[in-house]
């Protein structure tokens, strides 16, 4: 089996071992694998390399506190593998990058389906896994963060002459336009919940859930709640204006309310528009001095 085929089909008898741990540095049940970095960042695994080959084994070393994942529901998964021969990254299995996927057997592989099933979003998971890719066996270090699929941060009191919005408790929002609002003129932006992960650059690519409503007559114009709750992926520079300038310099995790006109929506109505920034891919382009 290659090193290299898609993680679900390395996954074979793991076994979950509940093994809690800081969100700087968490080391491995046997303390031979140490994992620095915050969760949700590409993590800095070390130990001595090559690793003895053993069984299968896959621990908790951050017990998350969000949505507990269920078979069938969607999963943003954030996965850095290890070489465990001389401890480089396997870069092209995403190094960090978050994935958008289903937590279903086609799309994460059936046994760590079965693992996820149950977890709970920021959760930080490690994984050891001997492979054979033509040569001697040797072990793979996979560390998992399962990443929020909601905003999470500080809420943030907006202000009275805006929308009201309000969450159902998987965190989907609903509109209540108080009388004497006025359809917006130039695009304005209210922050909801305040993130603490990095900005959102131009040219990254960002991962978002949201739901969009025409100002006229506050029918839904678009929604990924409305779709299942699969968040979106879309790409800074190539979306609509008021999208465009809503959601750059917010940061990852944050929640915002965008009053977007005409000008700068899809169309001749206005837009309100709730956008959960769920995580940002890419290098982006730094604005120069």
């Amino acid at each position: 089996m290659s090193r290299f085929r898609a993680l679900g089909a390395l996954l074979a008898a793991l076994l979950l071992a509940g093994c809690q741990g800081g969100r700087e540095q968490q080391e491995s049940e046997s303390r031979a694998i140490t994992v620095t970095g915050a969760f949700g960042s590409v993590p800095v695994v070390t130990f001595d390399a090559p690793l003895e080959l053993r069984e299968s084994g896959i621990e908790t070393l951050i017990e998350g506190e969000g949505r507990t994942l269920a078979s069938g529901d969607p999963a943003l998964l954030a996965i850095t593998a290890y070489d465990g021969d001389d401890g480089t990254i396997l870069a092209d299995r995403g190094a960090g990058e978050p994935r958008n996927l289903l937590l279903t057997p086609e799309d994460v592989g059936e046994e760590l389906a079965g693992v996820l099933d149950g977890t709970r979003e920021g959760s930080r998971l490690l994984m050891t896994q001997p492979v054979d890719d033509g040569g001697p066996d040797l072990m793979l270090v996979v560390v998992i963060d399962v990443l929020h699929t909601r905003a999470t941060g500080e809420a943030v009191a907006p202000p009275e002459d805006v929308p009201v919005i309000t969450l159902d408790e998987a965190g989907a929002p609903a509109v209540t336009m108080p009388e004497g609002i006025d359809e917006p003129a130039e695009l304005r932006v209210v922050p909801l919940i305040d993130g603490e992960g990095p900005q959102v650059l131009p040219g990254q690519q960002v991962i978002v859930q949201y739901t969009a409503w025409n100002w006229d007559d506050g029918s839904v114009y678009d929604s990924t709640w409305a779709n299942g709750a699969v968040p979106a992926t879309i790409t800074v520079n190539d979306t609509f204006p008021g999208l465009r300038d809503g959601i750059a310099d917010q940061t990852v995790g944050s929640q915002v309310m965008l009053l977007i006109p005409p000008a700068l929506a899809r169309g001749t109505d206005s837009l309100l528009m709730v956008v959960d920034i769920l995580a940002a891919t890419g290098e982006g382009e730094v604005a120069e001095d």
